[in-house]
């Protein structure tokens, strides 16, 4: 009968040792959740602010900011690890949101800034003299002839929205130099220019060249 005794008593000291080890191995394992869980709060805590400081500088607060919730005992505010990873998907939710709405009111800026240009567009629909056609009727109308930079000087005065250049309107009046409707004279290292007028045809205006951006470099000629 003490032998039955001591065998059951044994027994019920092994269960209880392997219980005792099972149940600090679970208090092990839930500090380390514990601790894991309070590492991920306080990242979202952090997340949270960042996001804050987002909307403020965007200029939108009228939401108001959610006020975390108030702690409570260890035991009861940790949460299931399904829990836990509920609340980092709706985490990264949240920052996508708040990137899309900076880029939407970004681009809105953009566009606002950019309607002004684009409402004055039509108003400028009229195609521009060309710039032979400009330097023939200067010439003609002086008496006596002209360089090339009093020429650009005269024009840009006569027309200030056109990027008129010494050297652009130089090349464009040795166009006309070559098709005859100029005259081109040197005195030393300076280079003048007349208009010539035919006697057939005096009021005729000279045939416009092929186009070419007054604010594009050509080269110089001498």
């Amino acid at each position: 009968m003490a032998a039955q005794e001591q065998t059951l008593k044994s027994q019920y000291v092994e269960k209880v040792t392997a219980d005792l080890e099972l149940n600090t191995a679970e208090q092990e394992r839930i500090r380390k959740e514990i601790a894991s869980l309070q590492e991920h709060l306080t990242a979202l805590e952090q997340d949270q602010q960042l996001l804050i400081g987002m909307r403020a500088a965007i200029g939108d607060t009228t939401v108001a900011v959610p006020a975390p919730r108030p702690g409570k005992k260890t035991a009861t505010k940790v949460a299931t690890k399904a829990a836990g990873t509920k609340t980092a998907t709706t985490a990264t939710a949240k920052k996508a949101t708040a990137k899309r709405t900076t880029v939407k009111k970004a681009t809105a800026v953009k566009a606002a800034a950019k309607k002004p240009v684009a409402e004055k567009a039509p108003a400028s629909k009229e195609k521009p003299v060309p710039l032979t056609e400009l330097i023939h009727q200067h010439l003609s109308g002086q008496t006596e002839p002209k360089t090339a930079r009093e020429i650009a000087q005269a024009l840009t005065t006569a027309h200030p929205d056109r990027n008129l250049s010494d050297n652009l309107v130089r090349t464009t009046t040795e166009r006309l130099v070559a098709r005859s409707l100029a005259e081109r004279a040197k005195q030393g290292s300076t280079v003048y220019y007349t208009a010539i007028q035919h006697s057939n045809t005096p009021a005729e205006a000279p045939a416009a060249v092929p186009a070419q951006a007054e604010n594009e470099p050509v080269a110089t000629t001498a």
